[in-house]
């Protein structure tokens, strides 16, 4: 599968996951584990990159929009941690495997 396709799949995985956390934790990770095969055949970073990507940044708009809608939340710096975490992880895991494929993992295998 091509990476970019790759990771926009996984990105609105994860996205989707967010919006299945309305129903609860387990609903969320049983549509995670949908995701699981797209994780464990081909680029894996690429496909994790986009599961967090995904899921932080709808998380991080979803608590922005609460937030700035008047509405409190105990706690808020936690919930936008929730959100802000794995969008940098992801983020970091998508630029990692940029650089790497760009510089030819040379570094890498040092």
């Amino acid at each position: 599968m091509n990476r970019g396709l790759l990771w926009i799949t996984t990105a609105v995985f994860g996205a989707a996951a967010t919006l299945m956390t309305s129903f609860g934790l387990l609903a969320a990770l049983l549509f995670l584990l949908l995701a699981v095969p797209l994780v464990v055949r081909g680029a894996h970073l690429v496909a994790l990159s986009g599961l967090l990507t995904g899921f932080g940044a709808l998380w991080t708009f979803l608590m922005a929009r609460q937030l700035s809608s008047g509405g409190t939340l105990d706690n808020s710096a936690f919930w936008l941690a929730v959100g802000l975490v794995p969008v940098a992880a992801g983020v970091g895991l998508l630029v990692f495997v940029t650089w790497r494929e760009v510089s030819g993992g040379a570094a890498v295998r040092r």
